[in-house]
């Protein structure tokens, strides 16, 4: 979404008056607790400066051992594993689920070792992981659970808020996201450890004091002027995009060779992102041929581990011992434009180029 300018101004202007920029200001809070509203009446969400230093101050929450393990999944972003090593911990990759390509259970439970302290699942592309084998595993083997829910901003499971699963969950708020900040996050925990984390992300400050490690992790007042001057837009954007899913579930169903990427059964769709799953040949011609006609698809999310990355050692641990299949998956995924100015013009124009590189 792109602010109202008008509205923007005014709210920055208040910042000015107020002669407060950053340190929880009026703005700051106002966001802080719309978000908080959109979650369970259990939790709490708290605003950082970015996505990543969500997922930094999350796992730091739990107070994890120095040079822990932390088993996330191959299949992400960068800051994922950026995070994790951020921290001063070790990621270990654990394989995907063929057809959710989020991280699998059975692999998360082969690669558990004396040495790890927590899981760090991703709702890939907006779908959820299987949050209930995530917390049985995260129970019987005493590890911290933080989900990255970057994708994944208003997908509810089972009735809840996704930002309800887990020990805490860290959402991105930067540019690229459905609410934006233009850089900024939040973590959603329980509303009986929001204090810690909010001190955590302010130096450890207790009354000025410090009473713990923490470091700067703020969002300032004229980023969260942009947050709420988005806000008043968002249901509309939402709609927009709802039925977006539902034009090209029309226009592109049913095309041979071509699958669309969908949510499990008990989850709402993710309106951040519609991705369609391809051979890996076709889905190269089908980005250059969307490009030609000035359609920019998103071929992104290479694997994190391996020859020409930052962890070119580890490996993929799997379930059964056999080749891992995150690198294959990953490269079948093309995601669409998915935002509310998409035209029912648009769709068909994107369906024919579709077309034309699957006949």
């Amino acid at each position: 979404m792109s602010p109202d300018p008008v509205r923007l101004a005014e709210l920055m202007a208040e910042a000015i008056a107020a002669n407060w920029f950053s340190n929880g200001g009026a703005l700051h809070m106002q966001l802080e607790q719309a978000l908080t509203r959109r979650e369970a009446a259990s939790d709490a969400a708290s605003l950082t400066s970015s996505g990543t230093m969500a997922l930094m101050l999350a796992l730091g929450l739990g107070n994890l051992p120095l040079g822990s393990e932390v088993i996330t999944t191959p299949l992400s972003f960068a800051a994922t594993a950026q995070a994790i090593a951020w921290s001063g911990l070790r990621p270990v990759f654990a394989d995907v689920d063929a057809e959710m390509l989020t991280l699998c259970p059975r692999a998360v439970q082969a690669a558990i070792t004396p040495r790890t302290s927590a899981i760090l699942p991703v709702h890939f592309l907006g779908v959820p992981c299987d949050v209930a084998a995530m917390a049985e595993i995260a129970k019987q083997h005493g590890l911290w659970l933080v989900y990255d829910a970057a994708h994944a901003f208003d997908v509810s499971f089972g009735g809840q808020p996704l930002g309800h699963y887990g020990d805490a969950a860290a959402f991105s708020l930067h540019a690229t996201k459905i609410l934006h900040t233009g850089e900024g996050g939040y973590v959603v925990t329980r509303r009986g450890q929001a204090q810690a984390f909010r001190r955590m992300r302010n130096f450890g400050l207790e009354a000025g004091k410090p009473v713990g490690m923490g470091l700067n992790g703020k969002l300032s007042e004229l980023q969260a002027a942009l947050g709420l001057t988005l806000l008043p837009d968002l249901a509309s954007e939402l709609q927009a995009r709802a039925a977006l899913r539902r034009s090209y579930d029309a226009a592109l169903g049913g095309i041979p060779g071509l699958r669309l990427h969908a949510t499990r059964a008990e989850a709402s769709d993710s309106l951040g992102y519609y991705a369609l799953r391809l051979a890996p040949d076709l889905r190269a011609r089908l980005h250059v041929a969307l490009a030609e006609s000035r359609i920019i698809a998103r071929d992104h999310f290479p694997i994190l581990c391996g020859q020409g990355t930052p962890w070119p050692d580890a490996s993929i641990v799997t379930a059964e011992g056999g080749p891992a299949l995150a690198p294959s998956l990953g490269a079948q995924v093309l995601c669409l434009p998915m935002h509310g100015r998409v035209t029912a013009s648009d769709v068909k124009r994107i369906a024919v180029v579709v077309r034309s590189v699957m006949q």
